[in-house]
């Protein structure tokens, strides 16, 4: 059920971007494509937490594999946002935005981790663990995404013209 609601709000999200897209992609707008690039990112992540738990399995060890694999994805792409956030902030010690901004994303990273060394020492029953971490996804990148429609229908959010973008602009 889970991997069928997130999958849907992801597309939802894809759709409702893609029909904004010159505004969410506008030079000046990095704070719309920072939430678009959240949310999306968190809705994922729970559609392939979600996924792996409807491959039937004998054994709970069979998901260390498959979920340390999506971790590490994660993680790259964590230390990738943090990284970049880092060199685009003005502030000089920004370590309490920075935990407003990947908190939630760093927690459910480290509740996955949690889930596969328990996985891994034949403690089945941290899978139910599984649970509130997709709950914080879910509720990050639903909250990200309202916030991204709140910004979105700003007055003073640019929209630059489309003869302005270039190929890094779009990406």
């Amino acid at each position: 059920m889970v991997a069928g609601a997130t999958a849907t709000s992801a597309g939802l999200l894809f759709v409702a971007l893609s029909i904004n897209r010159q505004k969410v992609a506008a030079p000046g707008n990095e704070e719309l494509l920072r939430l678009a690039k959240r949310s999306f990112g968190d809705y994922l992540y729970a559609l392939f937490i979600s996924l792996m738990f409807l491959v039937p399995a004998y054994h709970a060890y069979v998901f260390v594999i498959p979920l340390s694999c999506v971790a590490f994805f994660k993680a790259i792409g964590l230390i990738k946002a943090v990284v970049r956030f880092k060199a685009n902030s003005n502030e000089t010690a920004p370590v309490g935005r920075l935990a407003r901004e990947f908190g939630i994303q760093a927690l459910t990273f480290l509740g996955v981790i949690f889930v596969i060394i328990e996985i891994g020492q034949g403690h089945v029953a941290a899978t139910y663990i599984v649970v509130p971490v997709i709950s914080l996804l879910l509720y990050n990148a639903t909250a990200n995404a309202w916030l991204l429609l709140i910004l979105e229908g700003r007055p003073e959010t640019k929209i630059a013209p489309p003869s302005t973008y270039n190929e890094t602009t779009l990406r």
